[in-house]
This record gives structure tokens, sequence and C-alpha cells, in this order.
């Protein structure tokens, strides 16, 4: 029988291959007055989320972050291999988050801890992913919603 959390968070870190076979190319320009790139982005949620999988490994610590320090200054990466790089560190650290998921366990004093601190992780990695989709959208390199089943078939 599996976990019931596993159940109960099994869709809930879906990036929806939005970083998948990721290229320069397709993230270096932007669309008109984003806030953010793609790039930076990735390097915010790996950042954020490397922290959060830390907390969650370590529940009765107060690990402290500074949000402004998570985003970077680069518009762009400097190389394939570092987009790659980061891409890959974001799949390591979800299989990680799920990894910790199946460890869960209601007779777990901190699990009400732990259990907010994963619906945190996914929320925000939800917001973050819609954003990427919608930016890829606009500049033409993801598919549009009456796409996406073929896409994520």
């Amino acid at each position: 029988m599996p976990n019931p959390f596993e159940t109960l968070f099994a869709d809930s870190f879906d990036t929806f291959r939005v970083f998948d076979k990721l290229s320069i190319s397709e993230i270096d320009s932007p669309p008109a007055h984003s806030p953010k790139t793609i790039w930076q982005i990735i390097n915010h949620l790996t950042a954020w989320q490397g922290h959060q999988l830390k907390q969650l490994r370590n529940i009765y610590d107060n690990l402290l972050i500074d949000e402004d320090a998570t985003w970077i200054d680069d518009i762009n990466a400097s190389t394939q291999a570092d987009l790659d790089s980061r891409v890959n560190l974001l799949d390591v650290q979800l299989a990680g988050v799920k990894a910790e998921i199946q460890k869960f366990n209601m007779a777990d004093a901190g699990i009400m801890q732990k259990l907010k601190l994963v619906q945190d992780l996914s929320v925000h990695l939800s917001f973050h992913v819609g954003e990427v989709v919608l930016m890829r959208r606009m500049t033409g390199n993801y598919p549009l919603p009456h796409q996406m089943k073929d896409f994520l078939g």
C-alpha cells in the first residue's frame, strides 16, 4: 500500500516539462516587460528549494533564508552546460523532496511542519512554473493549452 502522503502529493511537483530540453536560444530574449528571466527563475527555484529541502530534512532547525539573495543579477546562462546543470539540479531537488515525502509518517512529531513545508514548496514551484510556461508561450517555445495532451503524452 502506498504511503498516503505520496498519493496526496503525487502530482504536486509536476513541471509539465517546461524545463526539459531548454536551450539558451529559447530563453535569451524574454518577453517585453518580464520582471525576471527564465534563467533567474531557475536559479531562484534551485536556491529556494535547496533551502527548503534542508529544512525538510532538519525540520526542528530554524534555517533562515534571505529571499532577495536567491535572485541573481545575471539574466542569461553563460553556456548551455550551465543551463543544463541548473535544470538537472532542479530535477534532483524535486526527486529529493519526493524521497522525503516517502518517509512521512503520521507518528512523526514534526509531521505538521513537514506537510506545511511541502505545501509551500508545491505552491512556490507552481507559481514559478506558471511564469515560465507563460513566457515560453509568449515567445512561441511551449505548446498552447490545446496542444498539451499530445506534448505531455
